[in-house]
Order: structure tokens, then sequence, then C-alpha cells
């Protein structure tokens, strides 16, 4: 039995967190973990993947699918490899519409809120598998691919807080951080899709290899 576990642990690849591994508005076979498993196979031609990603998800959201859903629970502690996209959801209520002002009051306490789960996340995830390679994406900056680019400034700063946060957690953790920011600057108008927040094809193809890159 042991044998057969450590056989299955070897070969699972988990995509897990929001609507951008999930591959929101493109087909499945241009999310970014189908890309990226796709990658991985190259070396590893029995790696199974498998895509948990979520619409919607936001970092409280995933806390309690990790403390009570046992096959999600079972998943992360058989993967050898974690991708993590998670937080921009926590983020999207500070934007109400394009003539409203982004609401900062409540940013102290999202903030907050946001470094205690990520950091009950990161203690789940290590107490579920203590050697996985996991993978952290920080949040890119949509704003300037669409009618929001008037807050451009506003919420690169959120963002960038925000990444901070990610990033001093992700090393805590033993995580890798995946610069998805970087990657995105200066590319808006080219990599997200017509909804203005999400990836398009070349986008989610740019996220897998920022992955398979470190």
């Amino acid at each position: 039995m042991d044998a057969l576990k450590a056989v299955i642990k070897v070969n699972l690849y988990l995509a897990l967190g929001d609507s951008i591994t999930k591959g929101y508005g493109v087909p499945n076979s241009f999310s970014f973990p189908r890309f990226y498993a796709d990658f991985l196979r190259r070396h590893n031609p029995d790696l199974h993947m498998v895509n948990l990603g979520i619409d919607g998800l936001t970092t409280s959201g995933l806390l309690a699918l990790l403390q009570h859903n046992h096959g999600l629970r079972l998943s992360v502690s058989q993967a050898s490899l974690i991708t993590l996209t998670i937080g921009s959801n926590d983020l999207l209520h500070l934007i109400g519409n394009p003539n409203q002002t982004i609401n900062t009051t409540q940013l102290p306490i999202l903030f907050n809120n946001m470094s205690k789960t990520l950091a009950q996340i990161g203690e789940e995830v290590r107490r579920l598998n203590p050697m996985a390679t996991i993978k952290v994406a920080t949040l890119y900056n949509p704003l300037p691919a669409g009618p929001y680019a008037v807050y451009m400034a506003l919420a690169q700063g959120v963002i960038d807080n925000a990444n901070a946060m990610i990033i001093t957690w992700a090393k805590h953790y033993r995580f890798k951080v995946i610069y998805l920011d970087r990657e995105f600057r200066g590319k808006e108008q080219l990599l997200i899709s017509q909804d203005h927040v999400h990836p398009n094809a070349v986008g989610y193809q740019v996220i897998a290899k920022a992955f398979a890159r470190y």
C-alpha cells in the first residue's frame, strides 16, 4: 500500500485556485494547468493532472475546502506538485462599477482577514503534504485592458500590497512564487480577454510558461 501511494504521489499534479486555474473563458484544453501538464509530460509521460479550480473562489472558500472536503484533502496529500492562484476575488468587491471609486476604507480589514486566512491555508496544506512542490502565483492588474483603467494606479497599489503579503506567506511555507504580475505588466491588451478580467488563450499560455520556468 505504501509503495502504491508513493507511485501515485510522484505522478499527481494538482491545480488549485480560482477561475484563472479553472480556465474561465476558454475551452478546457486551453487552461493553463493543461498547458503546464503537457509541458511536464515531456519529462514524465505518466503524469496525471487534476484541475480543481473554481470560479469565484476566495481565500476563505479555499480554506473551507481544505478543512472539510475529503476528496480535495486526499488529492492535496497525494500530489507531488500543486499550483495555486488565489486572492483576486478577495479584492474584487472593492470595485463597484466604472463610475465608482475603489472602496479603500475596507482595505485594512480585508488585508488583515486575508493574511490570517492565508496562514491557515499554509498550515493546512503543509499538514496534509509537507513535501510537495507548491507554486503560488502573484496577482496581475487587468485594469489597463478595460473600462476600469481610470483606477489603474490606485488598483496597482492595492495589488502590490496583496502581492507583498502573498510573497511573504509563500516563502514562509516553502512555496515557490510565480510572478504573474511581471508577466502581464505592459502586455494587458494582448493577454486579457474581452471581459477585461481573465486571460485570453494567449494569456493562459503565458501563465503556463511562467509556472514552467520557475
